[in-house]
């Protein structure tokens, strides 16, 4: 291709003068859009030279002088051609005004055995003109023309999505004018001309074209096999340099967004995705359900205090998050936005940032199951261990401010659990988590707040906070920190053990709720026991194996393993 200046030239007579100088010529690029099986790769003539040889259905030239002033004879013929006697069909092109820029397209079909063109456009074989074309583009702006170029299709629109309409009704053969706009990524939709419903969704990423221009063209057939089994329809973006892509279509990925960032400046905020509002008056604490936005595309998030009037309003902005296919996320707003809060004692940095969390469950795995992570999202806090009562797993070790533990999938029922030292060895908390009406759902346990409140601009109070999948108010966890483990104190004494049909419960004191848990934590049986300092419990219909009486009791709770053996 880069010969083909030259060949044209002494083709139509035209020769460089001792100074090197040419006679006036046009700035022209050629792209083959024939779909024709037949015409896959072509070979092309001018006055009578070859001057492309095996040109390939979906590749174009850049921008070449032509001379201009002169009708030039273009003849295409089969690739395996051995002279301009071997052409299909001859063209005369021009003359071309000097110093003007064209788009010749190779259009339509050579064969028989086509479908007809739904506006009655005639489809044979033929070179589309698009002028006055363009080579490049102003600083900081993309400039793109569309063109029409499948024949089986009806009129178009072509939207973008959710929004205007860029071309309006462009049939078969027609190409719009140039349209200039920042560079960045746009969705765009193709549906029949006056009808909302796409056919087709795309995504056209001019994000890295500045100054520089396009021809979007839809090429291929609709229905191949009504077409001699052609190529599919798919849109390209033609580049000035000969560039070819293709337009992939619209994928969708699933967010979630969480508000945990405790700083009192920042308790309500608006949340603004690829330049648009898209999360008003977002309160702390509050979450968002599954979201979609758009995959294979660097979203920009900016957050701005609440009822901003746009993006340039805002405090934070997040670049460069591209989501994967199909996919699911969780980002927490997470930090403090101003100064006067305290240092975190492990060293993090405790500025306003987004924690992405990939590989999401908008569900739980089994409907019998709660399924969860835990985010360490207290700035002033140290690291922590997390340590399930019953059964004793430890479920979270080491996590230190920021840090996102893996899904923790819990049989449904009520746990008590201890927020320790990173060490293992000194209780600070211990919570009540009561997810017997969460089967088969999911969500985050966050540690959210401020340990000290009084050193963080009276910023709000450290507790443990779920956010559910269906979004909406967090919800706080029960802080049972004054209940104490008391089996030592209460005799508590089950017998038999092992237990065949029955088991007796004994104890000094008062129980109120007995609850029996099997080896994953599940609360198989819930007994009111009315008071009594014993109570008899059928174990007829358990499984064999060993199980946990969990029993709660006025001054505290307490806990004894003992086996079924049925």
């Amino acid at each position: 291709m880069k010969n083909l200046f030259k060949t044209i030239l002494i083709s139509a007579g035209l020769v460089a003068t001792a100074s090197g100088l040419y006679a006036q010529t046009a700035n022209v690029q050629v792209i083959h859009n024939c779909a024709d099986p037949a015409a896959a790769s072509v070979d092309v003539y001018v006055n009578g030279t070859l001057a492309l040889n095996d040109f390939a259905f979906r590749t174009a030239t850049g921008f070449l002088s032509l001379p201009s002033g002169v009708a030039l004879n273009v003849g295409v013929a089969p690739s395996t051609s051995m002279s301009a006697a071997d052409t299909l069909k001859n063209f005369t092109l021009g003359p071309l005004q000097a110093d003007s820029s064209y788009i010749v397209v190779a259009s339509g079909v050579v064969a028989t055995g086509f479908s007809a063109n739904p506006n009655g456009k005639s489809t044979a074989f033929d070179l589309k003109v698009v002028a006055p074309a363009k080579t490049a583009s102003g600083a900081g702006t993309v400039s793109f023309a569309v063109f029409h170029g499948v024949t089986d299709a009806p009129g178009v629109d072509v939207n973008l999505t959710g929004g205007a309409t860029l071309v309006s009704n462009a049939q078969y053969g027609d190409a719009s004018g140039y349209l200039t706009v920042p560079p960045t990524w746009y969705p765009i939709e193709i549906a029949p001309a006056g009808v909302p419903t796409a056919l087709a969704k795309y995504v056209a990423d001019l994000s890295g074209l500045g100054g520089k221009s396009a021809l979007v063209i839809a090429s291929g057939f609709l229905a191949p096999a009504a077409n001699n089994n052609g190529p599919s329809f798919k849109v390209l973006a033609v580049l000035a340099d000969g560039t070819v892509v293709e337009l992939p279509q619209q994928q969708q990925s699933y967010v979630q967004v969480i508000h945990n960032a405790p700083d009192p400046a920042a308790d309500s905020v608006d949340v603004y995705v690829d330049g648009a509002k898209a999360i008003p008056n977002f309160k702390f604490r509050t979450a968002t359900p599954y979201i979609q936005l758009l995959s294979n595309v660097n979203h920009t998030v900016a957050v701005a205090p609440a009822n901003s009037t746009n993006v340039s309003q805002a405090i934070a902005t997040f670049p460069n998050i591209l989501l994967a296919p199909d996919s699911s996320y969780v980002v927490t707003a997470s930090g403090v936005v101003g100064t006067g809060f305290a240092a975190n004692p492990d060293g993090r940095s405790t500025a306003f940032t987004l924690l992405i969390k990939p590989n999401a469950r908008r569900q739980a795995a089994s409907s019998g199951e709660f399924d969860f992570f835990v985010i360490h999202g207290a700035p002033d806090a140290p690291s922590v261990d997390v340590r399930v009562e019953v059964p004793s797993i430890l479920a979270v070790d080491n996590a230190s401010y920021t840090d996102q533990t893996g899904y923790l999938p819990v049989p449904v029922g009520s746990y008590v659990f201890d927020l320790q030292d990173s060490a293992g060895s000194t209780t600070l908390k211990r919570y009540l988590a009561d997810v017997s009406s969460l089967g088969g759902q999911s969500g985050v346990a966050l540690a959210s707040g401020f340990l000290n409140p009084a050193n963080n601009n009276n910023g709000p109070t450290f507790g443990i906070w779920v956010a559910l999948a269906s979004g909406g108010n967090m919800i706080p966890l029960s802080d049972v920190t004054g209940i104490k483990d008391i089996t030592s104190e209460i005799g508590l004494n089950l017998y038999p053990n092992p237990a065949n049909n029955k088991i007796t419960v004994s104890l000094k004191g008062e129980a109120s709720t007995i609850e029996v848990m099997n080896m994953t934590g599940a609360v198989v049986k819930t007994i009111d026991s009315n008071g009594a300092d014993q109570i008899t419990i059928n174990t007829s219909d358990l499984s064999s194996g060993i199980y946990t009486m969990h029993i709660t009791t006025r001054n505290g709770v307490a806990n004894a393993k003992f086996t079924v053996m049925n």
